[in-house]
C-alpha cells in the first residue's frame, strides 16, 4: 500500500526531496518521467515519493525494471514486487531481461560495468519507446560518499572526484542525492513500503561493499561523524570546478587541433609544448574522448605516455591505448588514430585477398608479425592467469586465450563461406554470416574480415569476438595474449 499523504508530507525526507528538486530544477510541468526501480529500498521510496508529488508537479510517471538474470528466482521475485507496486500506484511498468554475464564475457567487462551498460541501454530504449523525457534514479548521499572514496582509492582526477551528479545531460535526475540512507530506512519503516533485499550488497568481496560496511563507518566513528556530507560537498565543489576548467579548455583545444575525421585526429605538437602541463593533459584527454566517445578505460598513466611523445627524441615513436587507439609522433604532428582493422584495407571495389594471407604462425609464437599489405600487425605474449589485467582496460584489439586449449600452428586468414565459431559467452556455434548480420557488420567488411585459427577451429574473429572454447577460466594457468596494432604504410 502507498503511504498516506499525511505520512509523506510530515516526514523530513519529503522536505529534503522538495528542496533538491527545486535547487537543481529537476522537474518541469508536463514531464514524462521514467523511474528506474530495482525493487530495493532506495528506488521503491523514490517511486512512492514521486507518485505522491506527481499531481502537484503535473508530471506523468512510468516504471522501468530490468532483470539482470544473475540471481535466479530472487530476481523474478523482485520483478513481481515492482510489478505489484506499479499496479497499485496505477503507473505503467516496463520490464526487461538481460543476460549480464554474457555481456561481461563477450566484452571483457567487470560485472559492475556490464550491468551498468545493459541497464542504461534498457533505460534509453524504454524512454524512446515510451516517450519519456527524463529518467529518475534512486542514488542518495551515501552512494555519493562511497563513489568519492572509490575514486580516491583508484587515483582519479577532477572528473572522477566529481561524484554522482544530481542532474546529468538534463535528462537523468536523482531526487534522493541529498538524502542519507538512514532517512530512507526510517521512511520505509513508518510508511510500510514493501522492498526487496539483495544479498550481494553485503558481499565483502566487492570493494564498494567493503567501503560501505567497513571504511565509511570507521571514518565516521573515529575521524569525522559528518564524513558523508563532507565527501558529498567535495563532489559538488569538484563538479563545479571541472565544468569551469573544461570550458576554459575549449579555445586552446580548437587552436591545437590540426585535423579531425571519424577515426583520426591530429594535434599540434608546438601548441602542446607551450601549454601548462595541466592544460596539456586536458587537451590530450579531450582529443581521446572526442576520438573514442568515452574515457572510461583511459587512465592518468595513458595520458602521460602520450605526452612523453612530445619529446624531440620521441619523433616517429608511438603508444597504444585501450580501445584500439594508436598515438604517433610525426614531426610537429601528434597523430591519434582509432584502430579499425576491419576497415584498414577496405576499398569501394570488389574485395581482393590482401598479399600475405593466409599466414602460418608456428609455435613458439613470435613476438610480433607485421602485415604491410594490410597495415596492421599482431603482437604475441604469454602471462600467468593471475597476472591478467583489469578487464575494464581491455579493448577489442586484444584477446586472451587459454594456451593449453590451443593447438598449434595458428593461421591468419580471411573469412571463408560457411565459417563457423562459438562466440564468447554464447552457447552453441553459429555461422560467421549470422554473427555479422546480428552485429550489423557492413557487407563490404565481411569478406575482408581477418580470422585467427588454430589447427582445429577459428579462435578469434580479429577485433570482434574470440571463440568460447579457448577462453580463460578458473582452471587456466598460462594465457596467450594476442593484440593487433596498426603500422605506418606511407
Amino acid at each position: 500500500m502507498p503511504p498516506s499523504s499525511a505520512t509523506s508530507d510530515s516526514h523530513p525526507l519529503m522536505a529534503t526531496v522538495r528542496q533538491t528538486l527545486a535547487r537543481h530544477q529537476m522537474i518541469n510541468a508536463g514531464d514524462r518521467i521514467l523511474v528506474g526501480v530495482s525493487g530495493g529500498p532506495d528506488s521503491m521510496v523514490l517511486l512512492h515519493l514521486l507518485h505522491h508529488l506527481a499531481p502537484s508537479l503535473d508530471i506523468h510517471l512510468g516504471v522501468a525494471h530490468l532483470n539482470h538474470c544473475l540471481r535466479g528466482l530472487a530476481a523474478d521475485a523482485d520483478a513481481a514486487l515492482v510489478r505489484r507496486a506499479s499496479s497499485a500506484l496505477n503507473h505503467p511498468c516496463h520490464e526487461g531481461r538481460a543476460h549480464v554475464s554474457r555481456v561481461k564475457q563477450g566484452l571483457h567487462l567487470s560485472p559492475e560495468e556490464a550491468a551498468r551498460r545493459v541497464r542504461y541501454a534498457f533505460f534509453n530504449k524504454t524512454m524512446r519507446d515510451g516517450g519519456y523525457n527524463k529518467l529518475a534514479l534512486g542514488h542518495h548521499l551515501d552512494d555519493n560518499a562511497e563513489q568519492m572514496l572509490l575514486a580516491l582509492l583508484r587515483g582519479s582526477g577532477p572528473r572522477g572526484l566529481s561524484g554522482i551528479a544530481p542532474v546529468r545531460d538534463r535528462r537523468i535526475i536523482r531526487p534522493l542525492i541529498n538524502v542519507r540512507r538512514k532517512m530512507i530506512e526510517d521512511y520505509i519503516a513508518t510508511s510500510e513500503i514493501a522492498c526487496a533485499s539483495d544479498e550481494s550488497n553485503t558481499d565483502l568481496r566487492f570493494l564498494r561493499n567493503r567501503i560501505r560496511h567497513r571504511l565509511l563507518p570507521l571514518l565516521a566513528d573515529e575521524y569525522n561523524p559528518r564524513i558523508h556530507h563532507h565527501l558529498s560537498r567535495l563532489a559538488n565543489i569538484m563538479r563545479c570546478e571541472e565544468a569551469w576548467t573544461e570550458a576554459l579548455t575549449d579555445a586552446p583545444y580548437a587552436a591545437a587541433m590540426v585535423k579531425r575525421d571519424n577515426n583520426h585526429l591530429v594535434l599540434c605538437v608546438k601548441r602542446l609544448h607551450r601549454a601548462h602541463p595541466a592544460l596539456a593533459r586536458r587537451l590530450v584527454r579531450r582529443a581521446l574522448e572526442v576520438l573514442c566517445g568515452t574515457l572510461r578505460r583511459i587512465t592518468f598513466a595513458h595520458v602521460i605516455a602520450v605526452l612523453r611523445l612530445l619529446a624531440e627524441s620521441a619523433d616517429g615513436k608511438e603508444v597504444h591505448l585501450p580501445g584500439g587507439v594508436r598515438v604517433r609522433r610525426n614531426g610537429d604532428r601528434l597523430d591519434l588514430q582509432r584502430c579499425s582493422v576491419h576497415r584498414r584495407w577496405r576499398t569501394d571495389g570488389p574485395a581482393t585477398i590482401p598479399q600475405g594471407l593466409p599466414m602460418r604462425i608456428d609455435a613458439p609464437f613470435p613476438e610480433t608479425i607485421q602485415m604491410a599489405s594490410l597495415g596492421f600487425g599482431l603482437r604475441f605474449s604469454t602471462c600467468r592467469a593471475d597476472a591478467l589485467p583489469d578487464w575494464k582496460t581491455v579493448g577489442p584489439h586484444q584477446a586472451f586465450f587459454d594456451l593449453k586449449r590451443i593447438s598449434a600452428p595458428l593461421n591468419l586468414r580471411l573469412v571463408r563461406p560457411g565459417d563457423r565459431f562459438t562466440p564468447l559467452g554464447v552457447s552453441g556455434s553459429q555461422k560467421l554470416k549470422k554473427f555479422f548480420i546480428d552485429h550489423h557488420v557492413p557487407k563490404n567488411d565481411r569478406a575482408i574480415a581477418p580470422v585467427l585459427t588454430d589447427s582445429n577451429r577459428i579462435i578469434w574473429l580479429v577485433g570482434r569476438r574470440m571463440d568460447d572454447s579457448v577462453k580463460v577460466t578458473h582452471a587456466t594457468t598460462c594465457v596467450l595474449v594476442v593484440e593487433f596494432f596498426l603500422i605506418d604504410t606511407r
